[in-house]
């Protein structure tokens, strides 16, 4: 795990729960306790947390969530966007694959494709996949978490000892906005981490977009591009974005 990735999810840990100690960072984290110090010592410097004895504590304002439309709001928009990005998608899947597919709208429009694929196993996070797939012959594990309303979505760190014990070849995931500087932006701390953790559990990273998460900026980080193996969008895309991601490396399928 990267510096900046451990001091996202150090920062998220502690602003949920208002004092962390320096022991309970290195389990979370999986680094030694010398490594969280350092670690506190740059946020403190930062200005965005406060040391205390043994732990840490926030200092300052929490940042905020980004603005996101509700789940059904989202849904009947770029209808056909999602339509034709989950039909590409679809191509990319692998008979006989373990699965993991996060929360979303784009997401949530795949997974009725999913029939078409023989002997998958699907992992979500997502009780509205989940529901999507109830009828699907698909074997189907859902992780354990905490629910975020009116998502759907079981985030926080049940979702990474739950998927600890599974293996996963690849991951399909939706998210708030691509930045090309910045990477893939999650609409709140608690997602970022949770999604964080999902993208690192595969081989291979598929990231599902519809043209107007290019225009979406977030303070909330995931993870960099160069931890994604593709992207699918949708033709409706500013060309220059796409041309910007692919200048990059990352590989760009248009629907």
């Amino acid at each position: 795990m990267l510096p900046v990735q451990r001091h996202a999810e150090t920062l998220g840990l502690i602003t949920r729960q208002g004092v962390v100690s320096v022991e309970d960072l290195a389990a979370h984290l999986e680094v030694s306790l010398s490594t969280v110090r350092r670690d506190l010592d740059e946020l403190e410097r930062q200005g965005r947390v406060r040391r205390v004895h043994g732990g840490a504590v926030v200092d300052g304002p929490q940042v905020p969530d980004a603005p996101e439309l509700p789940p059904a709001m989202r849904e009947v928009e770029r209808q056909e966007e999602k339509q034709a990005i989950a039909r590409r998608a679809i191509r990319l899947i692998e008979p006989g694959s373990a699965l993991l597919l996060t929360g979303g709208t784009t997401t949530a429009a795949l997974a009725p494709l999913l029939a078409a694929v023989p002997d998958v196993t699907v992992v979500t996070n997502s009780l509205d996949v989940a529901i999507r797939l109830a009828d699907v012959d698909v074997d189907l594990v859902v992780l354990g978490g905490a629910l975020r309303r009116p998502e759907l979505s079981l985030l926080g760190s049940l979702v990474g000892l739950t998927l600890g014990e599974l293996h996963v070849d690849h991951a399909i995931m939706g998210v708030y906005g691509v930045d090309h500087r910045s990477g893939l932006l999650g609409a709140s701390a608690l997602e970022c981490e949770t999604d964080r953790r999902l993208a690192g559990s595969a081989d291979r990273l598929t990231v599902l977009a519809d043209s107007s998460k290019f225009s979406r900026r977030s303070p909330h980080r995931i993870c960099p591009l160069d931890a994604v193996t593709e992207l699918v969008t949708s033709a409706a895309a500013d060309e220059t974005d796409v041309s910007v991601l692919r200048d990059q490396g990352l590989v760009v399928h248009v629907a």
